[in-house]
């Protein structure tokens, strides 16, 4: 994940959904258009997305862990995954992650839920040989983010609002200023509730260096088919390079 190219496209996509074969293809699909992929682990309580991905966890037909084993991961991907399904176990997941190639793992509730198990999310990280990468919420004490870019992440990726798949809100790119101003030259994802060419070319106009899609294709993917999905993320990739 070296060198991300900035600005660049992220794509989300829940693992096995929404059925393994769509979800292989969709991945397959992902090479030479996007720059970075997030590979969401189905779990039982996905709190932080919003509904359409939520019921993506919900329906998932594999839950855990096992629903990324031996997946051909794109070059560039990173597990996403909830800390309090692998509180005790940030190792196993580490293990997990390095073993089907992802680069990092970026759990979303651990610097709201549980900021006191941070440490151990990066030793284990960086004892498997893996990058940390971190989600700040909109609302974040600006000392945190100065924290986290001093361990030199892979990225920080900032939410635009309280869950994902939401209409963007019009503090959006104060926030991204904000952050920017408080982590230097970490690279900064920004996501949720990405839709457009339009709203993605607005994030990265704000200071963001890579933007996320997940609801928007997600949704084509299940309702339209592959290609309408790839249609989307296609305008969105050449309205921001």
């Amino acid at each position: 994940m070296v060198g991300l190219p900035r600005p660049g496209l992220g794509v989300y996509i829940t693992a096995q959904w929404p059925d393994p074969a769509a979800f292989f293809s969709f991945l397959k699909a992902l090479d030479g258009l996007a720059d970075f992929v997030e590979v969401g682990i189905p779990t039982n309580n996905p709190k932080y997305d919003g509904p359409f991905i939520r019921s993506s966890h919900r329906s998932a037909p594999i839950k855990g862990l096992k629903a990324v084993e031996g997946i051909p991961l794109p070059k560039n991907a990173v597990l996403m995954g909830y800390a309090e399904d692998f509180v005790g176990k940030f190792d196993e997941l580490a293990r997990a992650a390095a073993e089907v190639g992802a680069t990092s793992v970026l759990l979303p509730d651990l610097l709201i839920d549980m900021p006191e198990k941070l440490d151990d999310y990066v030793r284990a990280m960086r004892a498997h040989g893996l990058e940390t990468a971190f989600f700040l919420p909109g609302k974040f004490p600006y000392q945190l983010a100065e924290k986290l870019a001093r361990h030199d992440p892979l990225f920080i990726y900032i939410g635009l609002y309280a869950a994902t798949g939401i209409k963007l809100p019009v503090y959006v790119e104060r926030n991204i200023r904000i952050a920017r101003a408080h982590i230097g030259d970490t690279y900064l994802v920004a996501g949720f509730a990405i839709d457009s060419g339009g709203k993605a070319r607005a994030v990265i106009e704000a200071g963001a260096d890579g933007i996320v899609v997940g609801t928007a294709a997600m949704k084509l993917l299940k309702e339209r088919g592959l290609n309408a999905a790839l249609d989307l993320l296609d305008e969105i990739r050449s309205s921001i390079k």
